[in-house]
């Protein structure tokens, strides 16, 4: 049987109520703060898709060799009240949490700087087909912590991610998220990100979203403090029919608060994406910068690309630049390295690794590197002629 979720229900299933399949129906997600370009039909995502049935999984564990100066609970003490807002919004958290079938918080103690990162990685299979995660990674004061998360599946079966994250930096502490997100065509994914931080406190967020048939992001960072900070920097790729819908809000509180958003992505076939960014500067945050860039490749005529740049500003005292730009590759660039031997389909796919390279160089292992690249050029195996 099938269970159809709308953001008016809550609480788990009954047993009466598994099944294989249910239908994820959320309303209002990936919101722009403030309604636009309403005739291109990007202020918010509707989604309608097939899941498999969440139920418990088989837990991964946690790895590094930090791992011993780490606290690691199931629970966490905060409110929903005293939790940062997320990206996608209240429907998509709402949904994650009343399904979740992993939860877990992670804290570093404060003072304390791991040398090195923490690893969770997922496979996603038959046997364990939904994974709806909660994840808190709270950094106290003076701290800094840095977690890689990877998502990867069976080809042949249909498969479900959902994560819903809570980033919390204290004062001078630092986040580091690295997520890479490698699943096959037939996966939905859901990444729905809310961060916040503290005087001083940073975010840096690497997100590979290459893999999935269908795939939602969402992420909005509360820079609360004083000379606090927050980037990202985002890669993508889509091909076949594949839907893509991003949603990034940054809001500066803090005077002399920094933000940085670097998209960078690629388009074939009949693929779909949506990218909104909006950088908001609230009254009393004197001084700070906010900066967004996103750059697509274009590979065919048929793809349908929107990207909704947006700055909104309540202090005159500030700075905020954004960019979005569309197009196909360099020919000159491409005439020459078919000049020293490259083949037309070879010399694009190089092109297209080095386009990647601003977030790749985040990973903190070469296996892991080569992994993010086998990947890419395994999905572009398809492809006969990049036009």
């Amino acid at each position: 049987m099938c269970l159809r979720w709308t953001h008016k229900l809550s609480g788990r299933k009954s047993s009466a109520e598994m099944g294989k399949t249910m239908i994820l129906e959320l309303k209002d997600t990936n919101k722009l703060p403030m309604k636009t370009f309403r005739w291109l039909g990007v202020n918010e995502l509707n989604i309608k898709q097939e899941i498999p049935d969440i139920k418990p999984v088989k837990s991964s564990e946690l790895t590094g060799e930090s791992l011993d100066q780490l606290v690691v609970t199931k629970d966490n003490t905060y409110s929903i009240q005293k939790i940062p807002q997320t990206g996608m919004g209240e429907n998509a958290e709402e949904f994650i949490r009343n399904n979740r079938n992993r939860k877990l918080t992670l804290t570093c103690p404060k003072g304390k700087k791991l040398s090195e990162p923490l690893y969770l990685n997922n496979l996603l299979d038959k046997e364990n087909a939904a994974l709806a995660e909660e994840i808190f990674i709270v950094a106290e004061a003076e701290s800094e912590i840095t977690l890689v998360l990877t998502y990867e599946g069976r080809e042949e079966e249909p498969l479900f991610h959902g994560g819903l994250l809570y980033l919390m930096a204290g004062r001078n502490a630092l986040i580091n998220l690295i997520q890479i997100q490698l699943l096959p065509d037939s996966s939905v994914h859901l990444s729905n990100i809310g961060a916040e931080c503290k005087d001083g406190g940073r975010v840096r967020i690497t997100q590979c979203e290459l893999g999935a048939g269908y795939l939602a992001s969402g992420i909005q960072a509360d820079l609360k403090g004083d000379d606090s900070e927050f980037q990202v920097d985002t890669i993508y790729f889509g091909d076949k029919n594949r839907s893509l819908d991003f949603n990034y809000v940054v809001n500066h509180y803090g005077k002399n608060s920094k933000s940085e958003m670097n998209i960078n992505g690629a388009l074939l076939d009949s693929s779909r994406k949506i990218f909104r960014g909006t950088i908001d500067f609230k009254r009393g945050a004197a001084g700070a910068e906010g900066a967004e860039g996103e750059y697509t490749l274009l590979f065919d005529k048929t793809i349908k690309n929107v990207s909704v740049p947006l700055i909104l500003c309540g202090e005159e005292n500030v700075s905020g630049k954004h960019a979005a730009n569309s197009g196909k590759i360099d020919e000159d660039k491409l005439f020459y390295m078919m000049s020293r031997g490259l083949s037309e389909t070879e010399a694009k796919k190089l092109m297209l690794e080095a386009w990647f390279h601003p977030a790749l160089k985040n990973i903190p292992t070469e296996e892991l590197k080569e992994k993010v690249k086998n990947y890419v050029k395994e999905r572009m195996s398809h492809v006969s002629s990049l036009q």
